[in-house]
């Protein structure tokens, strides 16, 4: 076990050093420049920071580190030396990968060396690194917050974890599509006063962090970070390898005419209607009841058939399917989610070469057609190993599934 413990150190020492080197070799500004901005303006107004940062879409969680980040850039050896000014600018996503290492050994550590084993894909998983160190983006710092959410739901905690996923509500918006599984989870195990204590503890969370921005900014400001933010990404795709990127939607407007009388947005809110029943379906009629196995195949149903999907938005799906995958020893779930870590990477890594390449924009729609396809096949793939893993021991009637998990 000491040399379990011994490994883990070592092994988030040499991702850290991995990623520090990444970001410090790697100067740009892609979507950088944004960072830049809410850090310096949290920096100089932090409570006024939504009415002096016009592109500021996110919600306010991230200004309380941005604005450390902020006055370290105002330090003259950053100013004066671009890697260091990529280092402060991707060193809050950094860490959040690195206790996404973390937090994978611990919810695995019953089982001391697959849990090792778990944290060491993640440590050199090219997905990660491309999103936090190179291109600087906070996927994982919100994969943090969920996966800390759900085992601390896991391990009979409700109020930490309505807290911890306050936190990633409050980080990026995508948090809000694990909302009905941990919704779920909550109402079917434990008793009411618990429930009621994990809403208030939540909530709290939510006020106590909005609350200050709302003195300043106005009281509808959470309306207009959350729907406005949504609603000013208007494409069907957003270079996602998904269902419309395979139909050749990419950027296509989302009131454009889809399947009979149904535009596609119309279309995706139908599927994201259709995935949360499934969802509930599942929860309440599945044998085994996991939820690193329905948050991957629910985070995966989102970004396949729900529009408005960047590429980065299939990254938490590879942290709860390597959980899954290692808790339910399935070696076909594995396989799957090896492919799906390819296929994200390359998702990412297209972008961005078209991003500073704008020559290669042709090239990047027909390989991204492509590969769509290959990821829907990955999808189906996927879904069928985790079907399998929820139902091997049968399947539990509804009424007394509600029963014994709802009315604890």
């Amino acid at each position: 076990m000491k040399q379990v413990k011994s490994f883990l150190v070592y092994l988030l020492l040499f991702g850290a050093v991995l990623r520090l080197a990444v970001a410090y070799l790697t100067v740009h500004h892609f979507d950088l420049s944004f960072y830049y901005d809410w850090a310096t303006g949290a920096a100089a107004d932090f409570f006024r920071a939504y009415e002096i940062i016009p592109n500021l879409d996110y919600p306010p969680l991230f200004l309380f580190p941005l604005y450390l980040t902020g006055h370290l850039l105002q330090l003259d050896a950053v100013r004066a030396y671009p890697p260091f000014e990529m280092i402060v600018l991707k060193g809050w996503q950094i860490a959040g990968d690195l206790v996404v290492v973390l937090l994978i050994y611990l919810i695995l550590r019953k089982h001391p060396f697959a849990a090792a084993g778990g944290a060491a894909l993640w440590a050199v998983n090219p997905a990660a690194i491309v999103n936090s160190a190179y291109w600087g983006q906070t996927d994982s710092i919100m994969i943090a917050f969920l996966l800390a959410s759900f085992w601390m739901l896991e391990e009979g905690h409700p109020e930490a974890s309505g807290i911890l996923i306050a936190f990633g509500c409050l980080m990026k918006f995508q948090t809000i599509y694990f909302v009905p599984l941990f919704a779920l989870g909550l109402v079917c195990r434990f008793h009411y006063r618990q429930i009621l204590h994990t809403i208030l503890a939540a909530a709290a969370v939510g006020i106590g962090v909005f609350f200050p921005f709302l003195l300043y900014s106005g009281w509808d400001l959470p309306f207009r970070i959350y729907f406005g933010g949504f609603q000013s990404y208007p494409g069907a795709v957003l270079n996602g390898f998904n269902l419309y990127g395979a139909l050749g939607l990419n950027f296509t407007h989302v009131n454009a005419p889809f399947a009979g009388y149904l535009t596609i947005d119309m279309f995706s809110y139908l599927m994201l209607f259709l995935i949360f029943i499934a969802l509930a379906y599942c929860y309440l009629t599945a044998t085994e009841k996991s939820f690193w196995l329905l948050g991957f195949l629910l985070i995966q149903s989102v970004f396949i058939f729900t529009a408005r999907m960047h590429e980065r938005y299939q990254i938490p799906a590879l942290a709860f399917g390597l959980i899954a995958c290692i808790v339910h020893k399935s070696r076909p779930l594995a396989a799957g989610i090896a492919g799906l870590t390819l296929m994200v990477f390359l998702n990412q890594f297209l972008v961005l070469d078209k991003a500073f390449h704008p020559q290669l924009e042709p090239y990047f729609q027909v390989i991204m057609q492509a590969l769509s396809w290959g990821n829907l096949l990955l999808y189906g793939l996927t879904a069928m190993a985790s079907l399998h893993i929820l139902y091997h021991r049968g399947r539990l009637a509804f009424p007394f599934s509600f029963r014994r998990f709802a009315l604890r």
